[in-house]
């Protein structure tokens, strides 16, 4: 292929919407550079290597010297997070490079371990709910204890990971402290040793917001909203059902979008895509989690389907801009506009079920079913289900309807018959 720009894109691990990027970037005629970390494979981001991608353990040693060399070499002009596990590795190979956008160098960590990140939102005086970092189930701060034997209820989460993996509600000191040695006992989601943090929990009436933004030379663009319906299950764990669309009209938006200004500039960020998890109800917005990178599971493909943007479309852009290879926008309109309404539903298993197949069959001649990507195998054997991560290995659905009633009615369908597909052992 014929490149029209000298530089190229690094992109940091790229699974879950980091596949997007490279054939949005060809279009431009930008060449792409594609780096596989360890660290994608142990939280089972991938089970495979990318096709042509470098592997930073294997073919550099690790060694973030020979990574950015080989990045001055070949001139990269911008580097991407292609998810998660490829964050803080992207975050130090932008600083090192010159002339290549980067976000603020003063304490990187905020922006992926979520223990820095809500310490950095409190000196902001930017609104968060209480959080205490742990290292062992020997130091549980007794105010937690406390405000367990008092009747209330913390949530628990690793300092650093995703998909809201080993997240867990806790209402007992026993379940406190299992909660918190499942974490600290344990290598992360992405390896090492995270410390646990307990949180507040959010007073009812509650609700989890998905907001997805860009920023581009410290101006920050809201992209998306999304309001998450989910249930705790039986073992204290959230389980997603789906993720519904919100309009730019909502009145919650324009309260969401104030809060996540002061959020992305209390966190340092002047470049990239964020991705945020935000609770609200009586108390206002407060971050629950964050990410310095694209909303994962595909979810910015769906957001372009029903806007005409997303996060990476706007990042690709940007990069273009930034190569030469189109003018900067002169304007863009604030906010974004819905043409349908849309949910993607998380497949999920209240106790360990046999996949039988024949859920795609099932579904994608369904009224609004748009896509249908069933991950699990005919035959296979899949536990409850506990995580986002968990409902990806099972399967996701994109719906869209003409009315939020219509749409209510196809996702409570799409779901009936997606359970019929699994049967209990």
């Amino acid at each position: 292929m014929r490149f029209e720009s000298d530089r190229a894109a690094l992109i940091v691990d790229p699974v879950s919407s980091g596949k997007l990027y490279p054939a949005l970037l060809a279009d431009y005629g930008i060449e792409t550079i594609l780096l596989d970390t360890d660290s994608a494979r142990v939280s089972g981001f991938r089970n495979s290597g990318t096709p042509g991608a470098v592997n930073f353990e294997a073919d550099l040693g690790g060694s973030r010297d020979r990574l950015v060399a080989m990045c001055a070499q070949r001139s990269v002009g911008y580097v991407i997070a292609g998810s998660e596990p490829g964050v803080e590795l992207a975050e130090y190979v932008r600083g090192e490079l010159a002339n290549v956008c980067a976000n603020d160098a003063v304490l990187p960590m905020r922006r992926w371990d979520k223990q820095y990140m809500f310490e950095a939102l409190a000196a902001a005086g930017v609104p968060s709910l209480t959080t205490r970092a742990v290292t062992d189930p020997e130091t549980v701060p007794a105010e937690a204890i406390r405000q367990l034997r008092a009747g209330g209820k913390l949530v628990v989460k690793p300092a650093r990971g995703a998909a809201s993996v080993d997240v867990r509600l806790v209402e007992t000191t026993s379940e406190l402290t299992e909660a918190v040695a499942a974490i600290t006992g344990n290598a992360g989601l992405f390896g090492g040793s995270p410390a646990a943090l307990i949180q507040d929990m959010y007073p009812a009436p509650r609700v989890e917001y998905a907001v997805d933004t860009f920023s581009a030379h410290g101006r920050h663009d809201l992209l998306c909203v999304s309001v998450y319906d989910k249930w705790v299950s039986g073992s204290g764990d959230f389980v997603y059902e789906r993720g519904r669309w919100l309009g730019h009209s909502e009145p919650v938006v324009a309260e969401l979008t104030a809060y996540v200004h002061r959020v992305l500039d209390a966190l340092g960020v002047r470049v990239g895509p964020a991705h945020m998890e935000i609770m609200s109800g009586p108390l206002g917005p407060r971050l629950i989690d964050f990410g310095a990178r694209a909303h994962g599971i595909g979810h910015p493909q769906q957001t372009h389907l029903l806007t005409g943007d997303s996060q990476i479309h706007r990042e690709c852009a940007f990069i273009a801009e930034q190569f030469g290879l189109r003018p900067p926008a002169d304007h863009r309109p604030a906010g974004y506009s819905l043409t349908r309404h849309g949910a993607l539903v998380l497949l999920s298993i209240d106790r360990p079920s046999r996949y039988r197949g024949g859920a795609e069959a099932d579904l994608l001649p369904l009224p609004g079913v748009v896509e249908a990507r069933i991950a699990a195998g005919v035959g296979d054997i899949h536990p409850a289900t506990r995580s986002m991560m968990d409902s990806v290995a099972l399967g996701l659905v994109f719906v869209t309807a003409d009315s939020a009633e219509e749409l209510d009615l196809r996702c409570a369908e799409v779901r009936k018959r997606a359970g019929d597909a699994f049967v209990a052992v």
